[in-house]
């Protein structure tokens, strides 16, 4: 598949022809200020201030193929959902961004709530699985291999140490099919 303009290998792991369990690489994690785009005094935006209504919130920002803004919580007792609108059109992020908060559970296992940029809350993202464990390794709160819980199910996330590429293991599923006649 190819995202952010790069082709990505995807591996068939098992299952049948209507559902299995699919490996998909998704690149190097980019942290660079000009990768993600964020309007950031440092060069690198780790667990640094993001002002929001006269309070700075550490966030970590990453790129991997589309933006990325990770918060650590405590707990989801919060409206997360108007933080998540707030942040992905704060004035930092010129394109806008998608929004992870993430609980710790374990070295092994994080839980996410997902703001997706443009879309709102939704039920899962792999890329968002794959920057929140990207966010927690860097600072020291999980393993480099991480299962991601959702509210839909979860996703395994190994972020490889021999070539730092991100694979992300889940289940699939046929659910339609369809075409569409372009004019």
């Amino acid at each position: 598949f190819e995202m952010g303009g790069t082709l990505n290998p995807v591996t068939f792991v098992s299952g049948s022809n209507d559902r299995g369990i699919l490996m998909a690489e998704l690149g190097v994690p980019k942290f660079h200020s000009k990768d993600i785009p964020i309007k950031a005094k440092s060069k690198y935006m780790i667990n640094g201030p993001l002002k929001i209504g006269g309070v700075n919130i550490p966030v970590t920002c990453l790129s991997m193929g589309n933006p990325h803004t990770v918060l650590f919580v405590d707990d989801f007792n919060f409206d997360w959902q108007t933080l998540g609108a707030e942040i992905e059109s704060h004035r930092a992020f010129p394109n806008g961004t998608n929004v992870e908060f993430v609980k710790i559970l374990s070295k092994e296992r994080v839980r996410l709530c997902e703001w997706e940029r443009g879309v709102g809350a939704t039920g899962s993202s792999g890329t968002g699985a794959a920057a929140a464990t990207v966010a927690a390794v860097v600072l020291g709160l999980t393993d480099r291999k991480c299962r991601v819980e959702f509210e839909s199910g979860s996703l395994a996330v190994n972020w490889r140490k021999r070539d730092n590429i991100i694979e992300l293991t889940g289940p699939v599923e046929f659910i339609c099919e369809g075409s569409y006649e372009y004019q």
